[in-house]
């Protein structure tokens, strides 16, 4: 049932005029937000506690238009996994490509660094229409039949995809990729079930992934942030300078290199909060975190 209302859904966005889908989107969820009190009101308090120099009216528009946001990000998706290359780039721009472009053509390979915001979707599409050959490190959906439809649409233009909850350990997979001078994308901003490490995000202890940090030193690749913004009708996809990791492996190293990719993050979030996936309960394992951060005290980077 949950597949054949996604189908339904995808089958109706396609029928309407892009601006139209995308408004659409965002009248959906932003009605869906009144649905689902309980989880509205635990995003209100998170942006309440990142950000309490705001009034309630802000924090409430903050959070409403995230709600609003991730229908977009559906409509934009669906509509624009079903154009051709050209009609694509009408809709979605990558500035600064020649960054991966040259990390390709000199085989070094690079790690994509992106998260939950605005609409990582879109770029994952336009990597592939404008030419890169990039593979993603996602988690699978719950539902199989849903899951099977979300990759075939992300993977429309090319490109590939590793699971971090269901391969026998994605590192190696994704070692592999890099090592042949390809480029990943790897969403930096989830809850992390497994992960041992802890660090602040946006003030709170949250576990984290070390997987980029790891995946860099190792193989001595450059991380290349891309942070994606909306002007008018447009995305807009910004490669920004690459990140190099240390030149040797530690865990003091690791986890450096993971604080200065998540400030890179945080960044964005504070500069447009409303552009971030709040529904997602980034701090579910924050209990777990404190009692981690009261046992390494030399850790507590705020």
């Amino acid at each position: 049932m949950e597949y054949a209302g996604l189908k339904t859904v995808c089958w109706f966005l396609r029928l309407l005029p892009y601006r139209a889908a995308r408004a659409v989107g965002r009248f959906s969820t932003g009605l869906a937000a009144r649905f689902a009190p309980k989880r509205f009101k635990r995003n209100l308090q998170d942006i309440a506690r990142v950000f309490p120099d705001k009034s309630p009216q802000e924090v409430y528009k903050i959070a409403y238009n995230s709600w609003r946001n991730m229908g977009q990000i559906l409509a934009e998706f669906v509509k624009l996994s079903s154009y051709s290359p050209e009609e694509f780039k009408k809709h979605v721009q990558i500035r600064g490509l020649e960054k991966m472009q040259e990390a390709e053509k000199n085989k070094t390979g690079g790690i994509i660094h992106i998260g939950h915001f605005t609409n990582w979707e879109a770029f994952g599409l336009a990597t592939s229409v404008y030419g890169i050959d990039k593979a993603v490190l996602a988690q699978r959906v719950d539902n199989p039949y849903v899951d099977e439809e979300t990759n075939r649409l992300r993977n429309i233009f090319g490109g590939r995809t590793f699971y971090s909850n269901h391969d026998a350990n994605p590192f190696f997979a994704c070692a592999r990729w890099l090592k042949r001078g390809k480029l990943i994308g790897i969403l930096t901003d989830q809850n992390v079930v497994a992960s041992e490490m802890f660090m602040h995000f946006l003030g709170r202890p949250a576990a984290v992934s070390p997987i980029t940090a790891l995946l860099a030193i190792r193989l001595q690749v450059p991380v290349f942030p891309v942070v994606v913004t909306r002007e008018h009708d447009q995305l807009i996809c910004t490669v920004q300078d690459p990140v190099f990791p240390p030149k040797e492996y530690s865990q003091e190293h690791i986890r450096a290199f993971v604080r200065r990719l998540t400030d890179i993050y945080e960044g964005w979030i504070r500069q447009n909060p409303q552009n971030w996936l709040w529904a997602h309960n980034r701090w579910k394992r924050e209990e777990e975190g404190k009692r981690w951060f009261a046992e390494h005290p030399e850790c507590k980077i705020p």
